[in-house]
């Protein structure tokens, strides 16, 4: 017998008053694991970066939590102490450029600003092969770009590999202003204004890619990797809408950290990066000697550091578009001070200056800011130095 509506809706609503949420335990632990991020750099004139955070619950919001004001330092099987320092504040501990010896050993020890003290196990360094090439296929059936790395080592004595890079790309507004609100005073830009200092029409943003990319050569005859895939940009992706770059990181691994490293590969596959909460138990070739219970994430290796970028501009896609839908580019026109026009008041901050018009008495243009400030997309009006 068919139901009548009202009974069909009544039924709905009681069975979904019997749904609890159910929060599990991995999401509302408090897990706040040091996480160390870091390669002890052997190559001639290394410079070694650690960096410092803590773990991410499930259930952050937040994207990147570092671990402020600790002392870090490389040691040396002969007892050489080189420290490393954040001069930026940002968790990120660097060295000076250094000449390791690559016959020596060497361990990480830290101190955070708790007072707990960490280390590493002693490791050995390894040579990494240069990178052959960084490749890329735009792809008809996944519809995207591929972008892939080759190397190889003619003494066989890597097989275990490690990728990673920083992406950069460039963005432009919709609209072009010659014209730049400083401190509420208009500037202009003169002729050459995209070489200004000022400008706001091109911008590029860099982003340090979360993904973990890991490869060996175990079951060659030879030691080749060949077209390991390290990225994949989606179609129409604004990356590609004028000019993209991307700088590969290759690592040699020991047999060890290959194998947290390819752990920590298939966890992030499934939820975001090194600094999320990790569902597998993690073997770490790091200690914690204040606590020898406290759980610690990482595992420091010792190598030389090769790169290679590459570079893909808008006109060597295909189909791919040359700009991005524009926004709602509404303009106004108002008033301009009497004692100087280039003085500029506007209250509503979502408003920045175009240009000016009229003779005697000049009149100010002004248009959303999203459609002349690349800034409010994200990244630095700076162009890098290697653009």
């Amino acid at each position: 017998m068919k139901q009548p509506l009202s009974y069909i809706v009544f039924m709905m609503l009681l069975l979904s008053a019997c749904v609890k949420p159910y929060d599990p335990p991995a999401i509302k632990a408090s897990n706040n694991y040091l996480v160390i991020d870091g390669v002890i750099n052997t190559g001639n004139n290394g410079v070694t970066t650690v960096v410092l955070s803590r773990s991410k619950n499930l259930s952050d919001t937040v994207s990147f939590i570092p671990e402020l004001n600790a002392k870090i330092k490389i040691v040396s099987g002969a007892g050489v102490i080189y420290n490393l320092v954040d001069s930026n504040n940002l968790g990120k501990y660097a060295s000076q450029p250094l000449h390791l010896n690559t016959a020596d050993q060497y361990k990480i020890q830290i101190t955070t600003a708790n007072g707990h003290q960490y280390q590493s196990a002693f490791v050995i360094p390894k040579t990494t092969p240069s990178i052959d090439s960084i490749s890329w296929n735009q792809d008809l059936i996944n519809n995207g770009v591929n972008i892939k790395v080759s190397t190889h080592d003619p003494e066989n004595a890597t097989k275990y590999y490690r990728w990673d890079f920083v992406e950069t790309w460039q963005h432009n507004t919709k609209e072009i202003a010659q014209w730049v609100n400083v401190n509420g005073y208009i500037h202009s830009l003169g002729i050459d204004f995209l070489n200004d200092p000022l400008q706001i029409h091109q911008c590029w943003t860099t982003n340090a890619s979360p993904k973990i990319v890991v490869g060996n050569s175990t079951g060659l005859a030879k030691d080749i990797i060949s077209l390991q895939s390290l990225h994949f940009i989606p179609f129409n992706d604004e990356r590609l809408t004028i000019r993209y770059s991307v700088l590969v990181s290759q690592y040699a691994l020991s047999q060890e950290a290959y194998n947290y490293w390819q752990l920590v590969q298939n966890n992030s596959q499934n939820l975001g990066s090194l600094f999320d909460l990790m569902p597998s138990q993690l073997t770490s070739n790091i200690t914690c000697i204040s606590d020898p219970t406290e759980q610690v994430i990482g595992y420091v290796s010792a190598s030389s550091i090769q790169q290679k970028r590459l570079f893909i501009s808008n006109s060597e896609v295909n189909n791919w578009i040359k700009q991005l839908p524009g926004f709602e580019c509404s303009s106004q026109l108002i008033d301009t001070d009497p004692a100087d026009f280039r003085i500029y008041k506007y209250a509503d901050t979502s408003y920045a200056p175009w240009y000016f018009t009229g003779n005697n008495i000049p009149y100010l243009v002004i248009i959303k800011k999203s459609c002349v400030d690349c800034r409010v997309k994200g990244g630095t009006n700076a162009k890098p130095n290697f653009w």
